[in-house]
C-alpha cells in the first residue's frame, strides 16, 4: 500500500510540477528560451518533440514515461495526440495512464475525450480514474457534449454508464436525447437516469418523459412508464391513463402501465371515469372508461361492469368482459357463466371463456 501512496504522489508532482525529470531537453530548451527571450527553432523543437514521442513509448522507466507524458501535454502540438492516446491506453503503469489524461486535457483536443471517458469507466486503478475524471472536466461542457453522445454508443456498458454519468449531471435539449435512449437500456444505465429524472424539476423530467413516450423503442416507454409511476403525480398518472388508452401498444408497456394506474388511483378522477363508462354518449368514449375500471378496480368499478354485461350493445359488454379479466376478481365468475349461457352473446363467446379461463385460475390458486 505505501508503494501505491509513494507512486500517487510522485505522479501528482510530475503532472502538477513537473520536477521529476529536470534534465529534460524540454525542460531545458524551456530554460534556454526564457534566458535568450526568442522563440525555439522549429527543427529543435520537432527533434525535442520526437525525442519525448520515442521516450513514451519505449523508454523503460515509468518515471521517464510519465514525464514525456506532462511535456506533450504542454507542447501544444497535434502531433502529441496518438502517442498520449496510446499511453493513455496501453501504458502497464498507472501513473503514466494518469499523466496521458491529464495531458491530453490539456492539448483540449476532444477527439479525446472518448477515450478519456472509457478510462474513467474501465480503469482497474482509482488513481487513474481520478485524474481522468479531472482532465474530462477541463472540457466546456458544450465542447465535450456532442463526443459523449457518441460515446454512448458503445457496446460496453461500463461505457455506456459513464457517459449516461456525464450528462445527468446536468440534463439539457441536447442531453435528453441520450438519457431517453437509456430509459431502454440495461437496469444500472436505467436507474441512474431515473435517478437523474427524479432530481429535475417536474416540469423538465415530464417534458423528457413525455417524448421518451413517443419513442420507436417498446423499452423505452416501458422505462418512461416506471419513471412515472416513481413520480407519482397527478400530471405524471395522467400521461400514463394516456398510454394505456392508445389501441395500440406494446404489452411489455401496457403491463407497466396497468400496474402504474392502480398504484396511482389516488391520482384518478374514478367517479368522472364511472360517469363516462356509464352514460358518455359516445360508445367508445364508454368502451375507454369501461377498460379503465378493469384497471383501477374497486367496488364501484365492478358494480359499472356488472351492469354493462347487460347493455344492449354487444361491444360494450365484450369490453366489459376484458375489463373484468383486468380487474381478475373471481366473485365475477357467476355472472360471466350466465353471460356465456346467453345464445345472444355469440360473438364475443371467445372473450367471456377466454376470461372465465383467467379468473378460474386465480379462483384455483
Amino acid at each position: 500500500m505505501a508503494a501505491h501512496q509513494l507512486c500517487n504522489s510522485l505522479a501528482v508532482a510530475a503532472i502538477a510540477a513537473v520536477s521529476l525529470f529536470p534534465t529534460s531537453v524540454w525542460a531545458q530548451e524551456e530554460k534556454a528560451a526564457a534566458a535568450e527571450t526568442r522563440p525555439i527553432d522549429e527543427e529543435k523543437t520537432d527533434a525535442y518533440l520526437s525525442r519525448l514521442i520515442v521516450a513514451l513509448g519505449e523508454d523503460e522507466s515509468y518515471k521517464v514515461r510519465l514525464q514525456a507524458a506532462v511535456f506533450l501535454g504542454r507542447s501544444d502540438d497535434e502531433r502529441a495526440f496518438e502517442p498520449l492516446i496510446s499511453a493513455l491506453n496501453s501504458d502497464e503503469n498507472y501513473p503514466v495512464r494518469a499523466a496521458a489524461a491529464i495531458a491530453l486535457a490539456n492539448l483540449n483536443d476532444p477527439r479525446a475525450i472518448s477515450h478519456i471517458i472509457k478510462r474513467i469507466a474501465t480503469d482497474p486503478e482509482p488513481f487513474v480514474v481520478e485524474e481522468a475524471t479531472r482532465g474530462l472536466a477541463k472540457y466546456e461542457r458544450e465542447v465535450a457534449l456532442p463526443y459523449v453522445v457518441a460515446t454512448y454508443g458503445s457496446d460496453s456498458q461500463e461505457i455506456r454508464l459513464e457517459a449516461v454519468r456525464y450528462l445527468a449531471r446536468e440534463p439539457d435539449d441536447d442531453a435528453n436525447g441520450v438519457l431517453i435512449r437509456a430509459l431502454g437500456d440495461d437496469q444500472k444505465v436505467f436507474e441512474l437516469v431515473k435517478d437523474a429524472a427524479l432530481k429535475m424539476d417536474q416540469e423538465s423530467a415530464l417534458e423528457m418523459l413525455q417524448a421518451a413516450l413517443d419513442h420507436r423503442e417498446a423499452a423505452v416507454r416501458r422505462g418512461a412508464v416506471l419513471i412515472l409511476r416513481a413520480l407519482a403525480t397527478p400530471a405524471a398518472a395522467k400521461l400514463i391513463r394516456d398510454v394505456y388508452e392508445r389501441d395500440i401498444e406494446a404489452d411489455g408497456v401496457r403491463n407497466e402501465t396497468r400496474a402504474a394506474l392502480r398504484e396511482l388511483r389516488r391520482f384518478l378522477e374514478v367517479d368522472n371515469i364511472v360517469r363516462d363508462a356509464v352514460s358518455n354518449p359516445h360508445k367508445h368514449g364508454r368502451a375507454k372508461a369501461l377498460k379503465l375500471l378493469g384497471v383501477v378496480g374497486g367496488d364501484k368499478a365492478e358494480q359499472v361492469l356488472l351492469d354493462a354485461l347487460k347493455d344492449e350493445d354487444v361491444y360494450l359488454r365484450g369490453t366489459a368482459v376484458m375489463a373484468m379479466a383486468e380487474l381478475g376478481n373471481a366473485r365475477l365468475v357467476p355472472a360471466l357463466e350466465k353471460l356465456e349461457a346467453d345464445p345472444a352473446n355469440q360473438r364475443i363467446l371467445h372473450l367471456v371463456r377466454h376470461t372465465l379461463k383467467q379468473l378460474s385460475r386465480k379462483e384455483t390458486n
